[in-house]
């Protein structure tokens, strides 16, 4: 019985945190049982150099992608008058939410299930092997049942999401969520490796504060990661502020909320306000954060909290550009993500880099390509199981082939790897097991 599998490569890159992290015909190798990598070698030449001749091609081998933050249940597009791709002015906010409000109550758990085994297959294969998804409790999908059905499967941080301004719904949203954690507690530990769980209090205009502070207080002694979306339209800082705006005015009351339209209490953006509720800290993810200001990138280092940045849904809103390369001077660790495709185009995280290094020209590939494997891995709470192809981690890449004739060192690598395209995946390999073979 074999306990070991071999995978040969022109290059291989195990990850740019690493001393030397490019390896040339290099040879992975898993250890069968475990699905772990045992050791990245560098093989004879001369059979390196046989075999790219006879194949016309080269190829390289990356650590598989991370999107940092997806919706696999809204794997829908908004219609056409609502998604104005040439239009250059803020979209409205509360119309965009009320249409994907609509939609999301429009499904029935099978129809959520079957919009997330395809969401799977999209991120399988155009290379992703670890997603943080927002899910609810209502529509939690069966990891041990349903979903195992496709192969096309990745890793999970499933980060359900609890939402209610209204202070008097608290103890019931809380209630709710302790029973289904109750119920799923043995499968999470059961299959940790592959699902993981965390939390995601909605936005500073959906959870009131007796709710955010009652999920601080549960989440003490479990000790999930946390996912926020926070300053992701000018809206919220409207709202927040007591100034009204588009959430106050439209949003709210469509749920018949119009009572909480004005906070108690008022901060100057939506970060000032998490970091009075001292929920920032190195266990929270602020997603998105696009309309934050010199101040609050202030309150996210000294906090610990970490960014994930989507580009292209960032776009989509025209709101402010994150100020990435400012960001990451500060030693603020930045993680990427598609969001969903009723904000985005596609779920490729190749798509999102090279759009990432369109609108961020002074952000290094090296930088970008991190937020795609390594950052994405802490973000998530996976750090040296996946994002990075060193030992110990678990055997999760993607094979590609490239132009015989480009030359790789460590100066260009990631350069090149950002003008990767998904047709040019050969395999997409998870554990040490192949689980997707480009059929072209």
């Amino acid at each position: 019985m074999l306990t070991k599998k071999h995978f040969a490569a022109g290059y291989i890159l195990t990850s740019p945190a690493a001393a030397q992290p490019l390896v040339e015909n290099g040879e992975l190798i898993v250890d069968t049982p475990s699905g772990k990598i045992l050791s990245v070698l560098k093989r004879d030449k001369k059979n390196h150099s046989a075999s790219k001749k006879a194949a016309g091609f080269q190829t390289i081998i990356i650590p598989g992608f991370i999107n940092s933050h997806t919706h696999t249940d809204l794997m829908v597009r908004p219609k056409a008058g609502e998604a104005r791709p040439s239009d250059k002015t803020q979209r409205v906010f509360s119309e965009w939410v009320l249409s994907l409000v609509k939609i999301r109550d429009s499904l029935d758990l099978d129809q959520k299930n079957r919009l997330r085994i395809k969401a799977f297959s999209e991120f399988v294969k155009s290379g992703t092997t670890l997603i943080g998804d927002i899910i609810e409790t209502d529509s939690f999908y069966n990891i041990g049942g349903l979903l195992l059905k496709s192969e096309l499967i990745p890793r999970v941080k499933g980060f359900i999401e609890l939402r209610g301004l209204d202070p008097a719904g608290a103890p019931a949203v809380l209630s709710e969520f302790k029973a289904f954690y109750e119920k799923y507690r043995d499968v999470f530990k059961k299959n940790e490796n592959y699902f993981s769980l965390g939390i995601s209090p909605h936005s500073i205009y959906s959870v009131s504060e007796g709710l955010f502070r009652g999920i601080i207080k549960e989440n003490s002694s479990r000790g999930l990661k946390i996912a926020i979306h926070a300053s992701e339209h000018l809206s919220e800082t409207e709202f927040i502020s007591g100034r009204g705006g588009d959430i106050a005015v439209n949003l709210l009351p469509e749920f018949k909320l119009s009572k909480f339209s004005k906070p108690l209490k008022t901060f100057p953006t939506p970060i000032a306000y998490l970091n009075y509720l001292k929920i920032l800290n190195k266990n929270t993810s602020i997603i998105h954060a696009n309309e934050i200001n010199e101040v609050d990138i202030e309150i996210i280092k000294k906090s610990g909290a970490n960014i994930i940045h989507c580009p292209r849904s960032n776009a989509f809103f025209n709101s402010k550009k994150l100020p990435l390369k400012k960001i990451l001077e500060k030693g603020i660790t930045v993680s990427l993500g598609t969001d969903s495709l009723y904000s985005n185009k596609t779920l490729s995280i190749l798509d999102e880099l090279r759009y990432a290094k369109k609108i961020h020209p002074g952000v290094s590939s090296k930088d970008l390509f991190s937020m795609a494997t390594i950052n994405g891995a802490k973000a998530l709470a996976f750090p040296n199981v996946t994002g990075t192809l060193e030992p110990a981690s678990y055997g999760d890449f993607i094979v590609f082939k490239m132009d015989k004739n480009i030359r790789i060192n460590e100066g260009n690598i990631y350069d090149n790897i950002l003008s990767l395209k998904k047709s040019g995946i050969i395999r997409v390999v998870m554990s040490g097991n192949v689980v997707y073979n480009n059929p072209d």
